[in-house]
Parts: structure tokens; C-alpha cells; sequence
């Protein structure tokens, strides 16, 4: 929705009569709403609303609110801020009339300073309620929650949602089990995650979820797999916690059976480092779950749509097998490692032998379940992968965190997991590692990955890679028509509809004769044909009756085919709404009418594609017709009529575009899922085309721009333009071959090894262009080129046969042109040809010349896919963003392949064609090229280490709730009102740590007058910052607070001086510290003209750490600046509090990872500070190095008067 949405909203609130608004005015500024609010009695309030994040409005925006009038009633900026903490996601109207029911009901109450929590609760959901807001019905409630949750309804703003119940427990106990919740969590911090308290995890907390993430870029994985995978470096893979009857910590799992413990788990994807509270609820609920109408009365709009962005909660392609070997298998296998010290590979081995039979001593386990012998692929994984919490506390004897342990469990078999099934997640014996995960040799997990959703998400792939699917199905379809597939859906029992004779429709539904005989043998046991049943239909009530049977034939949820006995015969099917009735069965309102390659466009009876509400049907008489259920096993057809049986089904199909627009609409309200349109998608046809989408093990990608294709679409679905093929007409649309399938690129590189020394080491492989029909795509990219059939003739002997001039190919492949086009295509294909790569020994082709004609089928493979489209306008103009194949790199070296000379690869022009670096990932350690790199693991970024990384733990925004639980221990303790006893508990808590509060001496520090450049606005946030900052030092003991201003210090609201303190002993930097004899590290954080809308500067005044390069760390540059994403333009959030700075760097610093911040030295009489300018430098060089932005007023902070002892 965005910007256009936002600023028609704020016409709309301003055109509402809400009850207290007196006036809505847009601000001068983008997103700045200026709201008057005139109570019954007193003065106007002047509210100033700012949307800090309008392009994500209004689901990923958040609101900024502050006043302007001065004098305000008791408890007035209470209000306010309570309202701003709960503001993400709400739109305009919403926000503003929470605010008119928020002030007035307070007005109203008097000067009272505690507003009730449960009269909150209850304006919300009023505002939940507001019949403007919401259009599902009472019946229709958006999170269909378990009994035990109490989140009906609640909205990702709403933080800290109430609970249902309370666990009762004394207080000793209770502050026994907080401290070992942020024990556990806090280990989990240290070893790297991020952790996020989404509700409850306190004692008292019935219910609790709990996220532990690790951003994308800090698995290892390679471009090509995160490209294949559909994932973003910056984005989060999260792991969610439910704990739905109480904490538990890991000794208590251990002693209670695993069924019995009410632990869930949910793996996915967010672009923030956890989601908000309705999200991860919705995970954990059936979300699909009565989505259907809702999602039908609105998919209309769904083509502009856009899926949900921060905050939200996405499940992954592999997120349904490995939620479900999480929950099933985890508490198992921990309770088998912890019984026999076992690794996690020898546990499943175990618990594969066992069948959960764990009873058994621990001289009983096999020796070699216990080779510990470091396995080909963990040489090359970032240390967060290979670290093993359990054993690692076991032999130091130190406490076990659970969710620290879940969370490795979870990331292990997730960045692994194409060594893996994804039905069985045994280890899958393989030479070559795919892309993307598959099942092992199991018939039974072949079986489960087809048929039972294991396998690729359809829903995933039409969403992220439309066209890609669009490909397949073309292929598939035109397979099926020409009748030319090798390979059928075999073993997955779809049930069809078995017509007598062969009655299949093709042009608009009508019947033509079959195309077999039908007294032909079928390949199982032949069963008789029944008759098709005989009934009556009322198109007006869209029911049939079956006027001779005395038992229904069928039931709710069924699938018919009905043909009306008139002139054409036209079939419709049907879904089976209603049996009740008998013999009258009611049938769905949405018939659909297959259409075939002789047309595009499908036309539903009654409805349009999408389910809009259309005019009702005209009630006409009622006909004689004929039915035919869809309860035949396809497994027992013949493969003529399983082709004929494919062509039908694919033909009832929506178009891809109408199958993506119903999921962006389903996605804003349920986790998408096709299953859902159940009266527009039969069970057979879905079925279909899962199995079109699993049984492709190439991994392919969309490269190019296709006619139909937006600008914005392009980049929505991440096409990678830089890696097209260049010199190539624009009349095709390249596709890329990722990988081709495992198997096939193993015996691919195994021939390169085979002929190593008869290879040119220059050019050990060549490119060149092969050509076919469009039905034989089908199983050439799931089984590769053969020649088992002749198609053109072989003149030039047995072989597959390539050309280097792409004109040649284009002849072969528009051969059966137009045969077999499926409606729902976007792309239309009417020519398919392949740019392969071949094992580079001429001397042993079948011919040279003048074609290459290669009899060994394991030496080619294909790279690239070019198709012909027959819809839309060509692009007549070049594509704007030139590949990326022919620029020249900084080295001088052309980014693409060299070609061999005396076999070069051509375009339709005649020119050499570009080959970009990425098609030879499987051939590259075969060229001598040096300036190739050669990954030893394809799926592994190798060369990029936790040190390459640098600074990556503390770059990210942490709310102040979740670092305020990990630092925190017994808050309350000592207090009988859960108040603060005030300034003397701060000072009589020096006792428990070295540091001396006021002792900082102000002459050898950089005072600075107040800048030029300081404006009313940032003044004023400025002094109630330091009000807020100071009140809270004040109140909570000083070396629990870990950070100490002495307003002694402060002349200038533009410049603090901080020190932090009170660092845990253990750390590296506190025995740093305590050998130099340093109490604290001084900070200096300036603050500019635009501040709260950009970033303070922080840097570290002394001492001097040791820089990164020399094997420091602790986010610290070499110049003394913070290096942070936080404090910069790209991280900074206006509404970010100085507390929450304050404790995130102060937890950087502490941070192990990559490295432990060290001092640069350790003795007391060398000590030096850090200059202004070579902190400013620092700060300029690491924005650089990771691409953050550099706020504009930083350069007043170098421009500064006053400084000059800083500037020596």
C-alpha cells in the first residue's frame, strides 16, 4: 500500500467526525499529520503524529507522538506514550481515534495517574471492533486460536499481550526461575543469536514465546544457494519457542516423558530479528483454517498486492518438514545424547535403531555412533553451525540452556540441509551437494514428498518464481498433448474421473472421439468402465439430482464432472458442497470449463476466475444431464489416457496469475495455501502440479524480463538481470540452470575428471546450442539430453547433436511449433533451445563438423533456457540495465567465460555471445584461469569467515524490552511495591562493583560549547532525554545499570560524556580492564541538528582498545568510533531511546563475536585517548566497507568550534 494509501487515509481521517478531533492537518514534512484534540473543558491539545516508515504504511509503519502545547492535564504524555508503544501497524484513523478514546475517557476520569491495564485492553479491541476496520464476521475470526491462548484477535502492536493464566509459585522460587530464563537466553546471546521476547517468559508466565534468530549472511551460504533458497543476506531465519504450560528448563524436559511436555517449535523467515506477538502466534495456529471467504472477497484486488515485510513471519520452502521433524524428533534426541553423550549424528542413528525405544544402557550404543571424525562439509562452516552447547557444558560442567540447544538443533539441519531427506532426515549418501534439499531412496519418502506436501512449496515457488512454474507447466502440458512423456505421477493415487470411450473435451469443453482404442489393455488389472450416472440439473440452484439411486455416490468435498446433454456436450466439473439433501446435492457455485491450447482464456460458469461476486445465474429449466465422479485411481490408467487424463486436469487449472493474485491476497491474512480454493482447484489437479514443481531437481531461475513483466514485479521476484547470457536478441527470455540435478552434475563432473588430462586446461569445457521441440523439454530438464529417439534424422552419426550458431538451433526447435500451448501461460512458449556446457574433447565427439554430435549423454549440461514467447508485445528495446557479463571488472578482466577459440558460441547476429562466471560453477576448478576462484564447496560461501563478517552481532537494532531482560537480574529485588527505592539504592550499590561514580576527572576531557547549529526542536528532545536517562540512573543500582552520567558534565545538551562500567569478570576486556587498572570506558556521544531523526555519534574516548586487525573487537574502529548499523542513517529509528543505545553498545562490547574486545594495552602507564578526527574517519571507512549510510549533519560534528585539544 505504502505512501499513496497513507496520505489518502489522512484525507479520510480528516474528513471523519471523530468525537473530541477538531481539526487533521498534513504537515510540512513527509509523514507528519498535525491532530488538534479539544477536551470538554480546558485548553486544546496540539498532537503531532510522525510516520516513521510511510513506504511500508500501514503494516510496517510505526508512529512517532508528541505535543506541542504546554501546561497539559496530569497524565496527558502518559497517554500519549502508551499510545505510541502500541502504534505499529495501525493506520491513521485508527491511531487517531484510539487517541480521542484514550484522552477523553482520562479526561473524563479526572487527574487519576494510573489508568487501569484492563480498560486498555478494552479500548482496543473496541478499536478491533470498529466496524470500519474489519470486514470478517463474527464467525470469521482471523487468528482461530488453540483454547489456550488468549491473543484473540490481538494486533502486532500490542505489546505484551495479557495472559490467560498465571503460574503460582512462592517468591524465592520464582526469582530462581527468572535468573535461570536469562541464564538460558543469555547463553544462547553469547553464542551468537539473536533473542527476542515475543510475550510471557517470566515466572509467572503460563504462556511464553520466545525468538532466537541468526541473520541469513551469517550461515555461510553461498549466492547461489541463497538465491535458490529465496532468502535475502539481511534477513533472519528465526526459530520460535512456545512454551504453553510454563517455562521449563532443561533438567525438567529431561525427567518428563517428551509427549507430555506442551513445547512447540516454528522455523522461518523475518526480516526483523524477531516478529511481532500476532504473527508468531498465527504460526503456531492452523492459520489456513476458514481463510477461504475472506480471502475470495477481495482477491480481485491481489495483483497490486504486496506480501508482508517486517515484523511478519514467512514460513520457508523446507519450513514444513523441518517443523515437523523438530517437534516429532528434538526432545527425543537430546534425551539420547544426554543418556549417552552422543553428537546429534550418532542420537538419530540411535533413534532410528530404537524406534524410540530408549531404555537401554549406555553400553548398549554401537562404537560407531560415536565417530566424531569432522565430516567433508563441516571444515567449511561458520563456527555458530559446528558449535555443540550440550557437550561443550557437560565437560565444563556448566548449566544447559534448552533453547540454546533447540536453536543450534533447529540451524544445523537448516543450513545442512541438503545432506539430508527431507521426509526421513537420515543422511543422504551423495558425491555432489544440490542446491536445494530432496529425499532419500526410500520409496515411501519419494512417496511422502509428492503426495503429502513435503517436498517444494507450490505456494512458495508460484509466489517467488512465477514464471519459473509457468515453464514447467508449459512443458508438462505440451508433453501430455503430443502425448510424448516418459515419466507419469505415478504412485501418488490421484483420484480422476474415468469417462467411457475416452471422453475427454478439449476446444471449450466440447466432446471429441478418443485417440486410443478402448478396448486396449490397461497395465494393472482392468476395471469395467462404470456408466456415467445419470441426474438432473438445476443450473439456477446449482444442484443435481439423482433421481434412480438409492445411495448417494458421493460426498462432501468430492469433484464431478457434469455434461449436459445438448448439442456440444459441454463438461463442467464441480465441487460437492452439500450431500443432506439426498438426492438433491448441492454443488459448488464455482463451475469450471476447461479450455485448451486452442485458446487462453478459461471461462468459469457463474463466477470469475478469482471467486469475485458476480450477477447470479440466470435460473433457467432443468436439463437432463450426466456425471462422472473423480474416483478413479489414476495409477490404473494406461499412459495414453494418463496423458490425456494430465492434458484435463491442467486445462481446469487457474492461469499462474490468477493462482498468485489469490496467495498475495491470502498472504496478508493466513499462510498461503492452494488448498484453500477448494472450489476452483481439485484435489487431482493440485496434486498434478506439486508434482510437476517437486520432480524437477534442476534448479532454475528467471534472468530475464518477460513481455508481460512489470518493472516492479522484476524486482519483487529478485530476477537476477546480471546474470543473463549477453548478445542475445530480446525477443527470448533466458532462464539459468542453477544446478542441474544432483545426480546429472555428478556424473557431469566425474566425466571432467575422467578426461582431465585430455582436457585443455584453458578451456577444459565449451558452449554450444541445442535445439528441440517444446514436448521435449519436459523430461530433458529432469532427465537430461539423450538420443534415444530420432527425431531430424542422424546424418552425422548417433549423439546429441549442438550448433554453434544459435540460427541453426532455432530451426530444430520451432519444430511442432503452436502444439500444445497451455492457457494458463503468461509466457506462451512456442520455442525452447539450450545453451549447454560439454566436456571439451572434440577428439572423441561422434562429429565435429559442421555440427557437434556427442554420443556420451553424462558430458553435457544444460546451462541456460531460452524461450520463444507467443504473448504480449517483444521488447523492442533493449533491456536498461546491460548485463552484468560484459562489464569490465576493476582488474581489467572481462566478468565472463573465455570461450575456446575454435569453438565459440554464437547469437542469431552472428556475434560471440557473454557468458556470465555463474554457469561454471561445477567446471571451475578445472580451468587455469587463476582469476577464477574455485569454491571446494559449492553450497558454502568458504572465504567468508565470522571475521569477514566483522561486525555484525551489535548492527542491528535490538528492542530495549529484549536487552533490558538479558542484562537484568532481580529487578525487583529488595523492593515491596516493585518501586524503586531511589538515589541511595544506586550509591550503596558501589560495593559490588570497582567503579567510583563522579571520579571522572573534566579537564582531560573534550569540552565542547554548544554548536552553532542546535535547533529548539532537538534541544527540547535533548533535555527531556537527559531527564529520562538521569530519572532512570537514579533509580536502579548502579552496577546493574552498567553505564553512569554525571550531570556535573553536562554544559551542553549536544555532548555527553558516559561511562560504562561494571563489565562481567569473565569477559576478556574486564581482565583487561582490571590488569590496567581502568574502572571505565569513556564515552562521547554528540548529537546533531536533525537529531532524533538521525543517529548521535558515538565514540570511545578511552581507552584505546586493540584494533580488529590485530585481533580485537567489541564493534570498536581503529579510530575509537562505534561501529554499528544502529548509529548510522540505515539502522537509526527516530524512535530509539538513549537507554537503549546505551545498553546495546555496552552489550557490543561485551559481545565474543566475532571477536572479544581487548584493551590495546594492559599496563597502567600506557594509556592513551582517541582524537576526534581519526574517530571520524573510522566511522566514514566502516559505513563504507558495509554499504550504511552516512547521516547528513555528521559533518557538523567535525565542524564543531571549541574543540581544540581534541584537533592536536
Amino acid at each position: 500500500m505504502g505512501r499513496k494509501a497513507y496520505i489518502a487515509d489522512v484525507a479520510a481521517a480528516a474528513a471523519l467526525s471523530i468525537p473530541g478531533i477538531t481539526s487533521v492537518v498534513k504537515g510540512s514534512e513527509d509523514g507528519d499529520v498535525h491532530v488538534c484534540y479539544t477536551p470538554a473543558t480546558g485548553l486544546p491539545i496540539e498532537i503531532s503524529l510522525l510516520s516513521l516508515e510511510v513506504g511500508g504504511y500501514p503494516q510496517e509503519n510505526f508512529y512517532m507522538i508528541t505535543t506541542e502545547s504546554m501546561d497539559l492535564p496530569a497524565g496527558v504524555n502518559s497517554i500519549l506514550a502508551e499510545i505510541q508503544e502500541s502504534s505499529a501497524g495501525k493506520s491513521i484513523q485508527d491511531l487517531i481515534s484510539t487517541i480521542s478514546k484514550k484522552l477523553g475517557k482520562h479526561l473524563a476520569m479526572g487527574s487519576k495517574d494510573d489508568v487501569e491495564m484492563e480498560d486498555n485492553d478494552a479500548d482496543f479491541e473496541d478499536d478491533e471492533e470498529d466496524p470500519e476496520d474489519s470486514q470478517s464476521s463474527s464467525d470469521e475470526d482471523p487468528f482461530d486460536m488453540d483454547g489456550d491462548d488468549e491473543y484473540f484477535g490481538q494486533r502486532e502492536g500490542i505489546r505484551g499481550a495479557r495472559l490467560a493464566a498465571k503460574v503460582n509459585m512462592t517468591p524465592e522460587i520464582a526469582k530462581q526461575l527468572n535468573r535461570r530464563i536469562r541464564s538460558d537466553l543469555r547463553a544462547a546471546r553469547q553464542a551468537g543469536f539473536k533473542i527476542g521476547i515475543v510475550s510471557g517468559a517470566k515466572a509467572e508466565s503460563m504462556s511464553s514465546i520466545i525468538s532466537i534468530s541468526v541473520k541469513v549472511d551469517n550461515l555461510g551460504l553461498s549466492e547461489e544457494a541463497v538465491q535458490a533458497w529465496d532468502l535475502e543476506p539481511q534477513q533472519y531465519i528465526v526459530f520460535l519457542i512456545r512454551y504453553a504450560d510454563g517455562y521449563r528448563n532443561f533438567e525438567q524436559i529431561m525427567d518428563a516423558p517428551a509427549k507430555s511436555l506442551d513445547i512447540d517449535f516454528r522455523v522461518g523467515v523475518s526480516n526483523k530479528y524477531k516478529p511481532g506477538i500476532v504473527p508468531a502466534l498465527a504460526a503456531f495456529t492452523d492459520s489456513n483454517k476458514d481463510r477461504t471467504k475472506s480471502t475470495e472477497n477481495t482477491a480481485n484486488t491481489a495483483n497490486t498486492a504486496e506480501l508482508p515485510m517486517d515484523g511478519h513471519f514467512s514460513n520457508m520452502f523446507i519450513s514444513s518438514s523441518l517443523n515437523d521433524f523438530i517437534n516429532t524428533s528434538l526432545i527425543s534426541l537430546l534425551k539420547i545424547r544426554d543418556m549417552a553423550n552422543l553428537s546429534w549424528r550418532g542420537a538419530k542413528l540411535w533413534f532410528n535403531e530404537k524406534q524410540s525405544r530408549h531404555d537401554v544402557n549406555n553400553s548398549d550404543v554401537p562404537s560407531s555412533y560415536y565417530d566424531e571424525s569432522v565430516l567433508p562439509t563441516e571444515k567449511h562452516l561458520p563456527e555458530l553451525l559446528v558449535k555443540d552447547h550440550l557437550l561443550e557444558a557437560k565437560s565444563k560442567k556448566k548449566t544447559i540452556s534448552f533453547p540454546l540447544l533447540a536453536a543450534q538443533f533447529a540451524v544445523h539441519y537448516l543450513a545442512r540441509c541438503t545432506e539430508y531427506c527431507l521426509v526421513c532426515h537420515d543422511e543422504i549418501e551423495q558425491k555432489f551437494e544440490a542446491l536445494k534439499p530432496y529425499v532419500c531412496s526410500k520409496p515411501l519418502c519419494l512417496y511422502q514428498y509428492m503426495s503429502l506436501g513435503f517436498g517444494p512449496s507450490i505456494e512458495h515457488e508460484i509466489l517467488t518464481q512465477p514464471y519459473v512454474v509457468d515453464l514447467l507447466v508449459s512443458f508438462c502440458y505440451a508433453a501430455a498433448w503430443n502425448k510424448k512423456l516418459r515419466e507419469y505421477p505415478t504412485g501418488m493415487s490421484l483420484a480422476v474421473p474415468l469417462l467411457p470411450n475416452g471422453m475427454y473435451a478439449t476446444a471449450g469443453g466440447a466432446y471429441i472421439p478418443p485417440t486410443y482404442a478402448p478396448t486396449e489393455p490397461t497395465q494393472s488389472a482392468a476395471t469395467p468402465t462404470p456408466p456415467l450416472e445419470k441426474v438432473k440439473f438445476n443450473p439456477g440452484a446449482d444442484e443435481i439430482v439423482f433421481e434412480t439411486l438409492g445411495k448417494c455416490p458421493v460426498r462432501t468435498g468430492d469433484w464431478i464432472v457434469l455434461m449436459c446433454n445438448s448439442t456440444d456436450r459441454t463438461m463442467t466439473h464441480y465441487r460437492i458442497q452439500d450431500t443432506s439433501r439426498f438426492p438433491n446435492v448441492t454443488l459448488s457455485t464455482l463451475g469450471v470449463v476447461r479450455k485448451s491450447s486452442l485458446t487462453y482464456e478459461i471461462e468459469v460458469q457463474s463466477r470469475a476466475a478469482l471467486a469475485t461476486p458476480a450477477t447470479p445465474p440466470t435460473t433457467g429449466p432443468i436439463v437432463d444431464a450426466e456425471v462422472a465422479v473423480y474416483s478413479h485411481n489414476f495409477d490404473d490408467m494406461i499412459d495414453l489416457a494418463k496423458a490425456e487424463q494430465i492434458v484435463m486436469l491442467l486445462e481446469t487449472l487457474p492461469s499462474i496469475r490468477e493462482m498468485r493474485a489469490y496467495l498475495v491476497q491470502q498472504a496478508r491474512v493466513a499462510e498461503p495455501n492452494l488448498r484453500a480454493w477448494n472450489d476452483r482447484i481439485s484435489p487431482a489437479a493440485l496434486g498434478l502440479l506439486r508434482w510437476i514443481v517437486a520432480s524437477n531437481r534442476s534448479c532454475i531461475v528467471q534472468v530475464d524480463e518477460c513481455p508481460s513483466q512489470i518493472e516492479l514485479e522484476v524486482a519483487s521476484e529478485k530476477i537476477r538481470l546480471d546474470q543473463r547470457i549477453s548478445n542475445i536478441e530480446h525477443t527470448y527470455v533466458q532462464f539459468r540452470f542453477s544446478q542441474g540435478a544432483p545426480d546429472k552434475e555428478q556424473r557431469f563432473l566425474s566425466a571432467l575428471n575422467e578426461n582431465r588430462n585430455k582436457l585443455n586446461p584453458k578451456y577444459p569445457t565449451v558452449f554450444a546450442w541445442h535445439g528441440s521441440a517444446l514436448f521435449n523439454w519436459h523430461s530433458i530438464i529432469r532427465s537430461g539430453l539423450d538420443f534415444k529417439e530420432i527425431s531430424n534424422g542422424r546424418a552425422h552419426g548417433n549423439g546429441v547433436y549442438h550448433a554453434l550458431e544459435q540460427l541453426t538451433s532455432v530451426s530444430y526447435a520451432g519444430a511442432g511449433r503452436g502444439a500444445g500451448v497451455w492457457h494458463g501461460s503468461e509466457l506462451k512458449i512456442n520455442m525452447a533451445m539450450s545453451l549447454n556446457e560439454i566436456v571439451n574433447a572434440p577428439s572423441l565427439f561422434t562429429s565435429c563438423n559442421p555440427f557437434l554430435v556427442v554420443q556420451y549423454i553424462d558430458w553435457i549440461q544444460c546451462r541456460y533456457l531460452l524461450v520463444q514467447t507467443g504473448n504480449g508485445p517483444s521488447r523492442l528495446d533493449p533491456p536498461k540495465n546491460p548485463p552484468q557479463s560484459l562489464r569490465v571488472s576493476s582488474d581489467g578482466h572481462l566478468d565472463s567465460i573465455e570461450q575456446d577459440p575454435a569453438f565459440t558460441a554464437k547469437s542469431v547476429n552472428g556475434k560471440p555471445i557473454g557468458i556470465p562466471l555463474c554457469a561454471i560453477t561445477t567446471s571451475r576448478g578445472f580451468r587455469a584461469d587463476s582469476s577464477i576462484s574455485t569454491p571446494r564447496n559449492k553450497k558454502r560461501r568458504h572465504a567468508r569467515s565470522f571475521d569477514e563478517l566483522g561486525f555484525v552481532a551489535a548492527s542491528d537494532n535490538d528492542e530495549l524490552e529484549d536487552i533490558q531482560f538479558l542484562l537484568s537480574d532481580d529487578e525487583n529485588e529488595g523492593r515491596s511495591d516493585g518501586k524503586s527505592s531511589g538515589p541511595m539504592l544506586a550509591m550503596n550499590s558501589t560495593s559490588l562493583t570497582d567503579f567510583v561514580p563522579g571520579s571522572l576527572n573534566r579537564s582531560s576531557l573534550p569540552m565542547l560549547d554548544p554548536p552553532s547549529y542546535a535547533t529548539p526542536m532537538a534541544t527540547k528532545t535533548l533535555q527531556r532525554n537527559l531527564k529520562e536517562v538521569l530519572d532512570i540512573q537514579s533509580k536502579t543500582p548502579i552496577h546493574e545499570l552498567g553505564w553512569f552520567i554525571d550531570a556535573e558534565l553536562i554544559d551542553n545538551f549536544y555532548q555527553w560524556i558516559v561511562e560504562l562500567h561494571s563489565f562481567d569478570p569473565e569477559t576478556p576486556l574486564a581482565k583487561d580492564m582490571k590488569a590496567a587498572g581502568v574502572t571505565s570506558v569513556v564515552l562521547e556521544i554528540r548529537f546533531g541538528k536533525d537529531y532524533p531523526h538521525s543517529p548521535p555519534f558515538v565514540r570511545v574516548i578511552r581507552p584505546r582498545f586493540l584494533p580488529f586487525t590485530q585481533g580485537g573487537g567489541g564493534h570498536v574502529t581503529a579510530g575509537g568510533a562505534m561501529c554499528m548499523e544502529l548509529l548510522t542513517n540505515s539502522g537509526w529509528s527516530a524512535v530509539s531511546s538513549i537507554e537503549s543505545v546505551l545498553l546495546q553498545v555496552r552489550m557490543a562490547m561485551m559481545n565474543p563475536e566475532p571477536k572479544p574486545a581487548r584493551l590495546e594495552s594492559q599496563q597502567k602507564s600506557i594509556q592513551r585517548d582517541y582524537g576526534i578526527w581519526e574517530a571520524i574517519d573510522a566511522y566514514k571507512r566502516a559505513c563504507a566497507q558495509h554499504g550504511w549510510q552516512v547521516p547528513p549533519d555528521f559533518g557538523d560534528f567535525a565542524n564543531n568550534g571549541g574543540d581544540s585539544r581534541i584537533l592536536m
